[in-house]
């Protein structure tokens, strides 16, 4: 069970007890709050987080796990919406290396982003190598037998008529063949690492999760520098391989499952400007 107390620095303002999502706190107001169900608190550290006199001690978060908010260097508005609009998928992959601090930030990025009932089951793998090689091979098999399949001359007329998406991307699957068997990796962008976000298979907001994490990811990416493309076809390739082999080559805990593949890279340049997204809303 936790242990939570509260020392005579409180000022009876009673934040703990609002902003608690697990009503481990009562509150009467002008008087201190108490804590009434410490085995229902989730260790968000809202409570912690929200006493500015650091009346609240809890055993979860040690003094050296606090920090105060330098609202200094949290980004305005319009620096933060620059970077979200100047974000893009450059594939112009390099065979520079990725700086080791930028690598660091963007998994951290990752971990920090928040998940359903602060569950934390989030995973965040990386792939170096022969290891994204390896990635690249088992996604361009996959693709080119059911290609043999589909593309054959007796189900060629059934795929046109009823899988005209797939039917019109064969060319360009046949391009990326040309391009593996030349020594490439178009299928992961020639990346120089691999993030796999996972959570267990069975986790109910595995795919909200492990996607809030690959936001936060990209945008410290791109503050970086560093190119962020999602890998689409990497993913679903990996539904069909099995859960087995998609541990083996993905690297994955037991029983997990990859909800969010990036591919990261040092751009060959950037992008100068950007265009206005059409904007779809429904009233």
């Amino acid at each position: 069970m936790n242990k939570i107390t509260i020392n005579n620095n409180c000022k009876r303002c009673g934040r703990c007890a609002r902003v608690c999502p697990a009503a481990v706190y009562t509150y009467e107001k002008g008087e201190v709050p108490k804590v009434v169900k410490p085995q229902h608190c989730i260790q968000c550290g809202h409570c912690v987080d929200v006493c500015e006199a650091d009346a609240l001690q809890h055993d979860s978060f040690s003094p050296e796990h606090i920090h105060r908010v330098q609202k200094e260097l949290i980004p305005s508005p319009e620096s933060l919406m620059e970077l979200m609009k100047s974000r893009r998928s450059n594939r112009t992959i390099t065979e520079l290396p990725i700086p080791t601090e930028a690598l660091k930030d963007i998994i951290e990025a990752a971990y920090v982003a928040p998940t359903s009932e602060n569950s934390r089951k989030v995973v965040v793998t990386v792939l170096e190598g022969a290891e994204i090689q390896a990635v690249e091979d088992a996604t361009m098999k996959f693709f080119l037998r059911l290609a043999s399949v589909l593309m054959s001359k007796p189900i060629r007329p059934l795929t046109k008529l009823f899988l005209r998406d797939l039917y019109n991307e064969a060319a360009e699957l046949y391009r990326f063949e040309r391009r593996w068997k030349a020594g490439q990796r178009p299928c992961t962008c020639n990346a120089k690492a691999l993030l796999v976000i996972s959570t267990p298979k069975k986790y109910e907001f595995g795919w909200q999760d492990c996607n809030m994490a690959y936001q936060n990811a990209s945008l410290m990416a791109e503050a970086h520098g560093v190119s962020q493309i999602y890998m689409g076809l990497v993913q679903i390739a990996f539904k069909f391989i099995g859960q087995r082999k998609t541990e083996e080559l993905l690297h994955l805990p037991p029983g997990h499952k990859p909800f969010a593949i990036m591919a990261l890279g040092m751009p060959a340049f950037y992008y100068p400007k950007y265009t206005d997204k059409p904007k779809k809303y429904k009233k």
